[in-house]
């Protein structure tokens, strides 16, 4: 398996198997900060990151867990800016370039109980979302709200049964054509999330029970967050111990037939501080994530992408 480094123990920037350098990593670059890692001439090209912005438009509020429709026009996410409860949040903009309206409640999704991990689709039409509420099979349930339209009502939430467990689970929008949720659970690790892929055979259609991606499950390790590109291609991440900050990651795989066999953290991205809730834009352009960099608990971050 794929172990990814620890910044707190320093174990470097490249990653591990049981102590053994994996074989496929042909070279490594300059581990300091801010450089990149070399996985090799048959790897894929690495991704660059700009200077990241805070969108302090949506106020100084904690925020994390951004998720955004694909025309980048409107934003959901985590956040407890009412003191009632943490619930789930909304904003519109009016283009890509521009800042963002005033976050709204999305009610229909929020209750007096804790959401997280809002998770919408591509066309803003279906969003999933983490709740502990009444009627779950475990502490954590993904549970799923839909509308007609942009402009439309959210319909009842509804459990899907199908992706939950007794244990904690988080949701994650769909990629690879929107046929595949890299959710997130603690149902074969009670310590540490692993992630899971679920599968649809479109997008319309139910997902098929989770299944665990082994090169990327760790005993004291969690890989969360995930992120699955359209080409079904690149994985980013979150990952840290158990009681530890997270950094980000990629892994790649040469097919989606095949294991992920490279990963690297995004160096460009990462602080001594909490980085996680990867995503990335359709075009790979645009990059959002969030950190507590800023002193004031988790805030969403924006910043440009290049692969080269």
């Amino acid at each position: 398996m794929l172990s990814p480094p620890n910044k707190r123990a320093a174990v470097g920037c490249a990653a591990r198997n049981g102590g053994a350098w994996l074989a496929l990593v042909t070279a490594i670059a300059a581990c300091s900060t801010g450089s990149t890692v070399n996985l090799g001439a048959e790897a894929p090209a690495p991704y660059h990151f700009g200077t990241p912005r805070v969108l302090s438009e949506l106020g100084k509020q904690a925020s994390d867990n951004p998720t955004l429709t694909a025309d980048l026009l409107e934003i959901f996410f985590t956040s407890n800016r009412d003191n009632v409860s943490i619930d789930i949040w909304t904003a519109k903009r009016t283009s890509a370039a521009a800042m963002f309206d005033a976050p709204v409640l999305v009610s229909e999704a929020s209750t007096p109980n804790f959401e997280t991990s809002s998770a919408i689709s591509s066309d803003g039409l279906t969003l999933w979302f983490g709740s502990d509420r009444p009627g779950g099979l475990g502490g954590l349930d993904i549970w799923m709200i839909q509308r007609p339209a942009r402009d439309g009502a959210w319909s009842p939430p509804v459990d899907l049964l199908e992706l939950n467990s007794a244990s904690l689970d988080l949701p994650r929008p769909p990629g690879f054509h929107e046929r595949v949720m890299p959710l997130s659970s603690e149902r074969d690790n009670p310590i540490v999330y692993w992630t899971y892929f679920s599968t649809r055979a479109a997008a319309a259609e139910p997902f098929g029970a989770p299944v665990p991606i082994p090169e990327l499950s760790f005993s004291q390790q969690s890989t969360v967050d995930a992120f699955l590109t359209d080409d079904g291609l690149a994985l980013f991440y979150s990952s840290s111990p158990p009681e530890g900050s997270g950094d980000l990651y990629v892994a790649w795989r040469r097919t989606t037939a095949d294991p992920f066999t490279l990963s690297a953290p995004l160096d460009e991205l990462n602080t001594p501080y909490a980085e996680r809730d990867p995503w990335l834009s359709a075009d790979g352009t645009t990059f959002f994530f969030s950190s507590d960099r800023g002193g004031v608990g988790l805030q969403i971050y924006e910043v440009a992408a290049t692969r080269m």
